[in-house]
Parts: C-alpha cells; structure tokens; sequence
C-alpha cells in the first residue's frame, strides 16, 4: 500500500495576518508618497511666486534707479478689481488688484492682465483696461497669481518705497487675518492650511530705492 504524504499549507490565519502587515506596508508608502509629492509642489510654488516677486521689484527699482524722469506714486487705498496705472519717465505700469491672471476667457474676480509694463512717450497716469483682451505691454504676472499689494512712495530726496506682494493659488485657498475684505481681496491674504495648500504661496517683498539719472 502506497504511503500518503501530507503537506502542510498556509492557513486562514496565517494568510489573514500577511495580508494585514502587507496592506499596512502599503498604506504607509503610499501615504509617504504623498506627503512628498505635497512637499515637492509647495516647493514649486513657493519658489514660483517668490520668483516672480522678485522679478516684478527688481523692473519696478531698476526703472526708478535709470529710467530718470517723473515717478508717479500709487493710491493709498486701491480697490479691487480697478486698473491703475504710475509712471516712471517714459515707463507705465498698469495693474488691477486682487484678481486672479488667467489664460484664456477671465472668470470672476480673475483677468487677462494683472500687471503690465509699456513704453509710453508722454507717460500718463490714465491705466490701460486690464479687464480687456487687447492691452500692449508686457505682463510681469505669471497665470493663476493676483498682485494684491503695490505701493511707489515717495520719501523725498529722490527715495522711493516700493512694496510688492504676489499671491498664488485659488481664491479658496486664501483667507484674510484681518477679515475685511475677505479672502483673495484682502492686501494681507494668506494661505489656508490643510488640503490644498501646497497650490498656495503669497511673497510680499519691500525696498528703498532712489533715483539716480535726473
């Protein structure tokens, strides 16, 4: 009579406990996958929207420092939404606060243009509609930011304070601290915490600048 031989296999248990340390394992890279992919895009878009601030200080300081000629200086109380425009001799920068540059058709409170630099022989304060598609100039804003904050002071003997602030991101990821106005409309806008935050950035940068070329 042949023997019969008995192999021994895995049992419920024993599976049941593999596929809860594998499942577990799982769960901790995939969680650890997004954290870093979060850590990654607010990177992006802190070094994004500082950039652009920057870019837009160093235009505005290196036309006051050059450009010689008259500085217009900016509304103390600016509403959102308006156009505005100053002028540096024979350079106008026109811009419309907290709303939201967007490629393509504009949205509420979002817009063709936010901030845009053009040469203008006779430079007037008078700012280019920016609500509208045909505008001339060159736009310093990069899509999905707003300019919710600027400001050319004068200080007297030839100084100038220039202050710049750039947001990024929705308008639902941006509160006031002060709470009035609310959210993307407010000049102090910050960036909310929890979902989402990592497609939010706000980079305010301030200088004294004078003008050198009479």
């Amino acid at each position: 009579m042949a023997s019969v031989r008995h192999q021994r296999g895995f049992t419920i248990i024993e599976l049941l406990i593999a596929m809860s340390v594998f499942s577990l394992v799982l769960l901790i890279v995939t969680v650890s996958i997004m954290q870093i992919s979060k850590v990654y895009y607010k990177g992006v878009t802190e070094t994004n929207t500082q950039s652009t601030a920057r870019s837009i200080m160093e235009t505005i300081s290196q036309a006051i420092q050059f450009n010689g000629g008259t500085v217009t200086t900016t509304p103390g109380s600016p509403v959102a939404g308006t156009s505005y425009a100053f002028c540096v001799n024979n350079q106008q920068f026109s811009y419309r606060p907290g709303y939201q540059l967007v490629d393509g058709t504009a949205g509420a409170r979002q817009t063709p243009h936010a901030l845009v630099q053009r040469t203008m022989a006779g430079c007037s304060d008078v700012a280019q509609n920016l609500g509208n598609t045909t505008v001339t100039g060159r736009e310093l804003l990069a899509p999905n930011m707003r300019l919710s904050k600027l400001v050319v002071q004068s200080l007297g003997n030839s100084l100038y304070k220039v202050q710049v602030r750039v947001e990024y991101g929705d308008e639902d990821l941006l509160w006031s601290p002060s709470g009035n106005p609310a959210g993307a409309l407010a000049p102090d806008a910050a960036c909310r915490s929890g979902a989402g935050q990592q497609f939010c950035s706000v980079s305010e940068l301030s200088a004294v600048v004078i003008s050198r070329v009479k």
